[in-house]
């Protein structure tokens, strides 16, 4: 992305001729660019329409988007609120500079009688009412899938004309309910790479992993622009794509092998990483979802799991599990639903069979059912 400051705006020097008839005023805009990965900064000059700058509001001072031509203008992301404070609501959240956490008074009571520590670092987050909501520039969603509903109801007041929804859920669903009840607010994202264990309100990881975002046409506009760089300036480290939807993809098969497999057999990454018929099955329901993929047109490549498994699994801790299976130990509802059930119900619609899934829906369902009968 070309993001540029805007450093001057001036007429343009038309000499001593008068402005050609029919052409439209133009203005000289001075850019300066925005500090790049190892801090070097350029300048330069484009003519600009002074309509397309008076219809984008650009100013000298504001960021702008270079793009086809014309200058677009990125309104800054300023203030966020957070919406689940669990793994990835702690591990993002603690970097984001007075974020407000989105809670009622009863989870903020929660979040309160114990303190929040991260590698053994305190966190501290200022809880805000539902009720008591006033619109932010940008809200992270980091529930599970089962608090869903009840989260798109608790946002509302946060929600202004210029808001930001970024969801890291798990799964290929909650942005397109997200947008149902926002729409034209949602930027597709997933939430990769990390290794976070939580255990009541004290979480550990190894790998604290990125965020991946962008819009589902996979254009690039200004709101992803100022996503990035809000992200970029809090230290979390971010992607902006234009495949999107091959990320999320590419992260439900992770979901539907390490998560499901873990969440069914108790294990570990580092049991997870170990040849065996467990691990075997675990391919299996990746092979499922690469199948499926290519089926809904997303070209996710035949060897993606064992590629991704080679490489990303030694970073993690090896005696730590994934959320799924941090999940069935502290007999709290799993995500099943949008992994297993998510691939056999689309995978019908092909008339793909789901042997892997199908099993590992009906195993951690029966886990789940045992949890009542206790």
């Amino acid at each position: 992305m070309e993001l540029y400051k805007v450093c001057r705006i001036d007429e343009d020097d038309y000499g001593c001729e008068e402005l050609p008839e029919g052409e439209p005023a133009r203005c000289r805009v001075t850019l300066q660019g925005l500090p790049g990965p190892e801090g070097a900064e350029g300048s330069d000059a484009v003519l600009v329409p002074d309509a397309d700058l008076a219809a984008e509001g650009i100013e000298e001072g504001d960021t702008v988007l270079w793009q086809g031509g014309r200058l677009r203008r990125v309104r800054p992301i300023r203030t966020s609120a957070l919406i689940g404070l669990g793994a990835l609501g702690i591990l993002f959240g603690r970097k984001m500079p007075g974020v407000q956490v989105i809670a009622d008074a009863d989870r903020a009571a929660r979040y309160a009688a114990q303190p929040t520590l991260c590698n053994g670092e305190p966190c501290r987050f200022a809880c805000c009412a539902p009720a008591g909501g006033r619109p932010v520039d940008l809200i992270l969603v980091a529930v599970k899938a089962t608090g869903l509903d009840a989260a798109i109801r608790d946002i509302a007041a946060f929600v202004g004309p210029d808001t930001v929804i970024l969801s890291v859920l798990n799964g290929i669903t909650s942005e397109e309910r997200l947008n149902a009840a926002y729409p034209g607010h949602v930027l597709w994202s997933v939430a990769i790479g990390m290794d976070a264990n939580r255990t009541g309100r004290t979480l550990v990881f190894k790998s604290a992993g990125k965020i991946q975002f962008g819009e589902r046409d996979g254009s690039v506009t200004p709101r992803v622009a100022a996503v990035a760089q809000y992200l970029t300036a809090c230290g979390i480290e971010n992607e902006p794509c234009t495949d999107i939807l091959y990320k999320q993809w590419h992260k439900l098969m992770i979901n539907v092998g390490l998560n499901q497999a873990s969440a069914a057999f108790g294990m570990t990454y580092g049991g997870l990483a170990e040849d065996g018929a467990q691990r075997a099955l675990m391919l299996s329901a990746m092979q499922e979802v690469i199948r499926l993929a290519n089926a809904e047109g997303v070209p996710l490549p035949v060897d993606d799991d064992v590629t991704w498994l080679a490489g990303a699994v030694p970073r993690f801790k090896p005696d730590s599990k994934p959320s799924m299976g941090q999940d069935v130990d502290a007999h709290r509802p799993t995500e099943v639903e949008e992994f297993a059930g998510v691939v056999r119900r689309l995978s019908r619609k092909h008339g793909l069979p789901t042997p892997a899934n199908d099993y590992f829906y009906r195993a951690i369902r029966a886990i789940e059912a045992g949890w009542a009968d206790a």
